[in-house]
């Protein structure tokens, strides 16, 4: 999608003329969890923390994943780490990062690689004392590589392809613990395709 976060940039600004003494929200979760995109469908774990209540946010994730449509038949992994800094805005959180994202395949015919790095924001925000919601906006570069056998050739291929992704995401807290969160990403076909999210999580 090649579209300026409008939408999100429009809630920043709003939400930054009110003065906040803090959004409470707690960073420090591990979630377990399902993702299918227009690519790839799989289980995933993840973690994210903050350093020492500074604001710094250090995150981590891992998938193991199949194919799907043109990669139908491909299976691996992917794993990927961000770094952050979130602020107060409003009533709400605005988190600035960078992302890295590396993944493996393979299948009878061959193996492929790829990797994603990114610059993010993300503004999240509680609805209410259970529920809660976040807007983001990325800008990602992805580099793939692939080696195939067709017809007993080896044949090989590489492309890099920028992308503007932008996710909504839903949080429902059962317990001050206990969550579940529902997510969906907005992404152009050569970032894998449009992604929906589905996670258990436990804050500490």
């Amino acid at each position: 999608m090649k579209h300026t976060p409008i939408l999100l940039l429009t809630l920043v600004a709003a939400s930054a003329s009110a003065a906040g003494l803090g959004s409470g929200l707690n960073y420090n979760r591990v979630e377990v969890g399902y993702v299918s995109s227009d690519s790839v469908k799989g289980f995933n774990v993840g973690a994210t923390a903050e350093l020492a209540n500074s604001g710094v946010l250090v995150s981590g994730t891992y998938a193991d994943v199949d194919g799907k449509g043109d990669i139908k038949g491909f299976g691996g992994y992917m794993t990927g780490f961000g770094l952050a800094y979130k602020f107060n805005v409003g009533s709400g959180d605005l988190a600035v990062g960078l992302g890295y994202q590396q993944g493996q395949f393979g299948s009878s015919t061959g193996f492929a690689v790829a990797e994603q790095t990114s610059l993010g924001l993300q503004y999240r925000q509680a609805l209410g004392s259970s529920a809660e919601f976040s807007l983001g906006y990325q800008r990602v570069r992805t580099n793939l590589g692939a080696l195939v056998v067709v017809g007993g050739f080896i044949q090989g291929g590489a492309a890099s392809e920028n992308d503007n992704i932008f996710s909504v995401g839903l949080r429902y807290n059962f317990t001050k613990n206990l969550d579940l969160s529902l997510t969906y990403a907005f992404t152009g076909t050569s970032a894998g395709g449009d992604a929906l999210g589905l996670s258990a999580g436990y804050s500490f």
